[in-house]
């Protein structure tokens, strides 16, 4: 018979209780001491031990969730720059974004049943692997298929590529002499009503969309989602087993601001990279103002992928358990692991006793209603920027994500200080929320009347189905490219018309545009550019209010996040985290970046052609339509979301958020492995 063996906890020469440089797991019946030491296989040196602790782990997990902030926010501010390039409607971007959402709703409760009792940093250093692959797979559309025709067209290398015309007989019939003819020539092909073109060429250059980039984008979101599952929920309750609960707010949020940086630095990446030319080896004939400006899209992905890939190796370093280096940590830090490898059967018993949690399920309702608003909302705010405030996409994406996400940092901070310096009741905290969310319902209705008017629109006939086909009597014959959005302004009615050519004007010099066969007179001008107006003092009032609503609404964040970790036991945390991003992923990530691209497709005035001679990216939309069907709908979500976080209120009352768990009470004798 074999007894068995007994691990007594020596004290050290500081009185701490020490278990060694051993973690203990348990793999059916049978115990298994693994070791407690930095390394990935061989490569375990000594100097590298001392780093197994809580800073730095927090260190680089906030630091992982900085490069991982950076994703979102990078895809955000480049999709009007993707919707260009492929000609993509933004109900097919929608659609393409859905693939990170499918593929977190497949996986999201197996990775984390089998991921909470596995070696949680190994399984989140595969997953950061698997981002890594992702960023460099959405950047290879551009190594594939290249900048396309119309990026082409704009630089000095290409501008003839796509045309049939001989330049000395289109220059002498434009009035051009051929030494003076490079830039105004280039303009000239690209912007003035040309009757010398052939109609057929002009169709062929409307529709390149190809459908294999789509797939490619697609895939690689579908992969980024899997990795990011693997972060998100086991990083959370890895960091939570090693940190007393009196102080998780606080940690919480110093890890949530700084991820915020994330984001901010994704904006700033993207645009910057928006700034460079889709191909910089290139020479661009427009600047990154012109509305035919194609970003270096790609580039940031590179840059990305990389990082992630470091960070990959780093987190696979950090053992199962983190060394207890106080004597005050004992009961978060070190404990030996003698939970059973989970089988697949208890997952619909856990779900079953989740989905009768009242506080889980409201919460969780609450969740979808908000995140399906913000996600959606804040997906296409930089087009909405460019669309209401006259912003380019690189200013765009750059003020929509720096301005907002410095806020957020601010009150994630603000919160996190006061929620464990006061230890504030749940229901004090879910009332906050509901607090927070009606202001923020308000404030989104609010935006329905802030907006900049650029000018009245000169489209044409509108079509049956609300649209303009831009042809006019007066501009007929001149070969318009549709896919070409230049808007000029006829300053002595404020008329906007879709771009010279449209206006039917056939010179262009001194930086005007003259003989137009669509203005009164053909001596009359117009200029490149929406027609003036003072939109600085509107724009800069959106900012100011959006910057204190994301502050005011952060603060209700960390409380939330509370909530949802302690109104369930210990042993069902992981897998409700992973029942909250399934309904999160079915019902808010996946649909919401659909519906508000069907929103925004919508009130769209003017279709680009795509593959076939269909509908490809939405060139314009209707300014004062597009602010009231976004906001409005977004405020509506908002209001179910407040519902919810009112009835969270109610249940909550003898919620104890700072409790230590019945597992925080370590025994000091275990039993571990049998000797034979």
């Amino acid at each position: 018979m074999t007894l068995p063996q007994v691990v007594v906890l020596k004290p050290d020469r500081n009185g701490n209780e020490n278990w060694g440089d051993h973690a203990y797991t348990q793999s059916g019946k049978n115990l298994e001491v693994e070791p407690q030491t930095c390394g990935v296989g061989s490569f375990s040196p000594q100097w590298i031990q001392p780093y197994a602790t809580k800073k730095v782990f927090v260190l680089v997990f906030t630091l992982l969730g900085v490069v991982q902030g950076m994703c979102w926010s990078y895809f955000t501010g480049t999709l009007s720059t993707l919707e260009k390039r492929f000609k993509m409607s933004s109900q097919t971007a929608g659609i393409v974004m859905s693939g990170t959402d499918i593929s977190q709703l497949l996986f999201a409760v197996i990775v984390a049943h089998y991921g909470s009792r596995a070696h949680r940093t190994r399984w989140i250093a595969i997953g950061v692997f698997i981002n890594a692959l992702s960023c460099f797979l959405l950047a290879s559309p551009q190594y594939f298929y290249g900048s396309g025709d119309d990026a082409l067209a704009l630089t000095e290398e290409y501008s003839f590529i796509r045309e049939n015309i001989d330049l000395e007989n289109t220059t002498k019939a434009q009035g051009f002499p051929l030494e003076n003819s490079t830039h105004d020539h280039k303009m000239n092909r690209v912007l003035l009503c040309n009757k010398l073109k052939d109609p057929n060429i002009v169709k062929s250059l409307d529709g390149e969309t190809a459908f294999a980039p789509l797939v490619l984008i697609f895939v690689s979101q579908f992969i980024h989602g899997i990795g990011g599952l693997m972060f998100y929920t086991l990083g959370g309750p890895y960091l939570d087993d090693n940190t007393k609960r009196k102080n998780v707010a606080m940690l919480f949020g110093i890890t949530m601001s700084l991820r915020l940086l994330g984001p901010t630095f994704g904006f700033l990446i993207a645009s910057g990279t928006l700034k460079m030319y889709i191909n910089p080896l290139l020479t661009p004939t427009v600047d990154h103002e012109d509305p035919r400006w194609i970003g270096a899209w790609w580039l940031g992905w590179v840059l990305i992928g990389a990082l992630m890939l470091a960070f990959a190796f780093l987190m696979a370093l950090f053992p199962r358990k983190l060394k207890r280096q106080r004597a005050d940590d004992a009961k978060t830090a070190s404990e030996p692991d003698v939970k059973p490898i989970p089988k697949l059967e208890e997952i619909p018993r856990i779900l079953k006793i989740l989905l009768k949690n009242k506080i889980n399920v409201t919460n969780n309702l609450s969740g979808i209603f908000f995140v399906f608003s913000a996600m959606g909302y804040w997906t296409y705010l930089p087009m909405y920027m460019e669309n209401i405030f006259l912003q380019s996409a690189s200013s765009a994406s750059i003020i929509s994500g720096v301005i907002g996400i410095v806020s957020q940092g601010s009150g994630l901070l603000l919160s996190g200080y006061l929620i464990s310096r006061y230890h504030f009741s749940a229901r004090k905290l879910a009332g906050w929320n509901t607090i927070t969310g009606f202001i923020h319902m308000v404030v989104m209705l609010s935006f329905i009347k802030l907006g900049c008017e650029g000018g009245n629109y000169s489209l044409g006939e509108k079509k049956s189905d609300g649209t303009f086909d831009l042809i006019t009597p007066c501009n007929q014959g001149c070969n318009c490219q549709i896919s070409k959005i230049s808007p000029v302004c006829y300053e002595a009615e404020n008329t906007i018309f879709y771009s010279a050519c449209h206006a039917g004007c056939e010179t262009h010099e001194d930086g005007v545009f003259r003989n137009c066969s669509c203005l009164p007179d053909l001596k009359q001008t117009v200029v490149p550019g929406n027609c003036a107006v003072d939109c600085g003092h509107v724009f800069m009032t959106f900012l100011v209010i959006n910057a204190i609503i994301k502050f005011v609404d952060s603060t209700g964040r960390i409380g939330n996040m509370l909530i949802s970790y302690r109104c369930v036991k210990d042993d069902e945390r992981s897998l409700s985290i992973a029942l909250h991003m399934t309904l999160l992923c079915a019902f808010a990530f996946m649909p919401a970046p659909i519906v508000f691209g069907r929103i925004m497709d919508s009130v769209c005035l003017v279709w680009g052609k795509g593959a076939s001679g269909g509908s490809g990216n939405c060139m314009l939309y209707n300014g004062t339509e597009l602010r009231y069907v976004f906001n409005a709908f977004a405020a509506a979500l908002v209001s179910f979301a407040v519902v919810f976080d009112f009835l969270v209120w109610y249940y909550v009352k003898d919620l104890d958020l700072y409790k230590e768990s019945d597992n925080g009470e370590h025994e000091k004798l275990i039993d571990a492995p049998k000797c034979e």
